[in-house]
């Protein structure tokens, strides 16, 4: 049944399908001239990822397989779909506005209305499953790297809200990725080769003829298509975190009067290991729109993201609890910098070896809250040697003020970070 409009938004991320006790977020994110609906829509009108998906992967609860082994039931999930600008083209009409925004804007602003829409949903920390069409797997590999960049950076830098552990989770908390006709690499040269697929995408979503100008966007990709191999080049430095599914298209499209392959095999399937491949029997365009649960590559994306709902809730809490870990090394190691003038005047912190200062280290057991009375409190002024001296009455108290000291600032470190 084809969602309303007061459902799905053209832009931002809407929930097509939402549960109150929901564990994982699905995402779908549509490509070149697409839409939050209508790329995920049959030519029946079948919206599947709320008239197909939620019912398929509750379909086989607590019961026996065909071995006779019991299954589990699969957490429940929501299913959000993200709408951006990705028009192509402008007409003579003005009924199309084409984007001149670059790939990482498109994924800077993903990651931010995602994140803004899971904080809103009290489900920053949820596993996060990405489906992807054509181009839209582009951006959200750059909404990756973006998210695992910023940890990085500046607070300047961070745009629409959030600090690093908002932005953040995006990275954090994904644990697979569907990539559905996504052109990884470039037909022959990189350059040369990404300048064709391009053409060819646009091609096949929009006859020439309606054309008033270049498409904006594609000029930009055009002009932009060595960052599109850069970042292809960077997301195989990570994507092993990942469960990553490519898949391609087996039908040729008919484009101008002549069946070509939108996005071959090559480009859309390179070789890695730890990645899983299939094809899906329907064109470019199509095999992104399942008319029934029977329909081509249904039931393989089906039965995979059912077993990724499984496993994702306790793989994503590891990360987290390491996540908060380091942060609070962090804090701890930023604490004793600051107080650093109160203990051993002589020695600072970025003088001690670097094994001390690391989140094993650290958290919980070295320079531990517990520790600071083994530390000299020796004045600037001291003549002794920088040895811990027998404690006196008055260094006694200085000891309960500075431990308080430094508890106070790790906390207010730790907020910092977080």
């Amino acid at each position: 049944m084809h969602p309303s409009a007061d459902v799905v938004a053209r832009y931002g991320c809407s929930a097509v399908y939402k549960h109150p006790a929901a564990k994982v977020d699905i995402v779908l994110v549509h490509g070149l001239n697409g839409d939050p609906v209508k790329t995920w829509t049959s030519t029946g009108g079948v919206f599947w990822p709320s008239d197909l998906l939620p019912a398929a992967l509750a379909s086989h609860d607590d019961g026996d397989d065909e071995d006779g082994e019991k299954t589990t039931r699969p957490p429940a999930c929501n299913i959000i779909t993200y709408g951006y600008n990705a028009d192509v083209f402008s007409t003579r009409h003005g009924t199309g506005s084409p984007s001149d925004n670059f790939i990482h804007q498109h994924a800077q602003t993903l990651v931010a209305d995602l994140t803004m829409f899971r904080r809103a949903a009290d489900t920053l920390r949820n596993p996060i499953v990405w489906v992807a069409h054509s181009l839209g797997g582009i951006v959200v590999k750059r909404a990756l790297l973006y998210s695992n960049d910023v940890r990085h950076a500046p607070p300047a830098h961070h745009h629409h809200g959030g600090g690093d552990d908002d932005v953040r989770a995006v990275f954090l908390s994904t644990y697979a990725v569907v990539f559905l006709g996504t052109p990884h690499l470039g037909a022959g040269s990189a350059v040369g080769g990404w300048a064709c697929v391009l053409q060819r995408i646009v091609d096949a979503v929009l006859p020439r003829r309606l054309f008033h100008s270049e498409p904006v966007l594609l000029r930009a990709l055009r002009r932009d298509n060595e960052t599109l191999a850069d970042i292809n080049c960077h997301f195989l430095h990570v994507y092993q975190r990942f469960r990553v599914h490519m898949v391609h298209e087996c039908h040729k499209t008919d484009v101008k009067g002549t069946k070509i392959t939108i996005v071959d095999a090559d480009s859309a399937s390179p070789q890695l290991p730890g990645v899983t491949y299939y094809g899906i029997e329907a064109s470019h365009a199509e095999m992104c729109k399942f008319a029934s649960p029977h329909a081509p590559g249904f039931r393989t994306m089906v039965t995979d993201i059912r077993q990724w709902l499984l496993d994702a809730p306790a793989v994503v809490a590891v990360r987290w609890a390491f996540e908060d870990r380091e942060k609070r090394a962090r804090a701890l190691g930023d604490a004793l910098e600051c107080i650093s003038p109160l203990f051993l005047p002589r020695a600072s912190p970025s003088r001690l070896p670097s094994a001390a200062l690391t989140p094993d280290s650290i958290a919980p057991t070295m320079f531990s809250l517990s520790n600071i009375s083994a530390l000299s409190l020796s004045t600037p002024h001291a003549t002794a040697p920088r040895v811990a001296r027998p404690a006196s009455p008055d260094a006694m108290s200085l000891r309960s003020e500075a431990s308080t000291l430094v508890d106070e600032i790790v906390d207010q470190l730790y907020k910092l970070h977080a």
